[in-house]
């Protein structure tokens, strides 16, 4: 019998549940997938077809609260009126909240994630494509808006911003203030330098700058390769007359 589109959504969820619940209690190394599968009500068989490994339920996970962070951010009626800072902000801040519930869990991601060693970093950066195509399309809204001037390098943007995000989830992870007060004045004060960048020509300025060293020092080079080549030209003809003369 086929199976719906939305019952495999339902499964896909019921079994990253259980699996967040099982990794936070006995931690990602120790939970197997034959357990989450007991836990979720599924079949070994069935959880080897959505997740063949552990690794796939972490990607699956960060880009189901992406997906829940775009739905609630396109419910808010007047969010399209929001500045480029604003949206931005509320981006992070939605995901941080979706992420409260499990934070034991996001921060063993973040630990494995910040573990040279383990090589898992990657997966925080196969799974941004979500985020990356929400802040191009808020990028492209404020350009059209004419809110700010397209960027020099506007397509590496959204993954700095991403990277960004990831020290946010960081610097959350680690906060221990009340309410999260700290992170909350960390965002609004590193969103501050990123409105004021992206608002200003400096991005401009340094993109301009860094072509007229790249332009200089090529152009330079090759001057220098060019008398070079000369002088060795001169070198090779006199050599060859001297040994004609002889």
């Amino acid at each position: 019998m086929r199976v719906s589109p939305s019952a495999k959504t339902k499964t896909k969820i019921k079994i990253l549940q259980a699996a967040v619940e099982l990794m936070t209690t006995k931690g990602y190394k120790n939970a197997s997938l034959r357990e989450i599968a007991k836990l979720a009500g599924v079949s070994n068989p069935t959880i080897y077809n959505y997740f063949p490994t552990k690794e796939k339920i972490l990607y699956a996970y960060i880009e189901q609260k992406l997906n829940e962070t775009e739905q609630i951010l396109y419910a808010i009626e007047d969010f399209n009126t929001y500045t480029l800072r604003e949206q931005l902000q509320t981006l992070i801040e939605t995901q941080l909240e979706l992420y409260l519930e499990d934070r034991e869990f996001v921060m063993e991601i973040m630990e494995m994630a910040l573990t040279p060693s383990l090589g898992a970093m990657e997966l925080l950066y196969g799974s941004k494509a979500k985020f990356i195509e929400m802040v191009t399309e808020m990028l492209e809204i404020a350009i059209e808006a004419e809110e700010i001037e397209r960027p020099p390098f506007m397509e590496y943007i959204p993954t700095l911003l991403w990277d960004y995000n990831i020290a946010v989830i960081a610097y959350w992870i680690k906060d221990e203030s009340e309410m999260f007060e700290n992170t909350t004045q960390f965002i609004d004060n590193s969103m501050g330098v990123i409105e004021a960048l992206l608002r200003s020509n400096l991005l401009q300025r340094a993109s301009d700058f860094g072509m007229f060293m790249f332009k200089t020092h090529m152009l330079s080079g090759l001057q220098r390769f060019s008398t070079k080549e000369s002088k060795f030209n001169k070198i090779k003809r006199k050599l060859g007359e001297a040994l004609r003369a002889e």
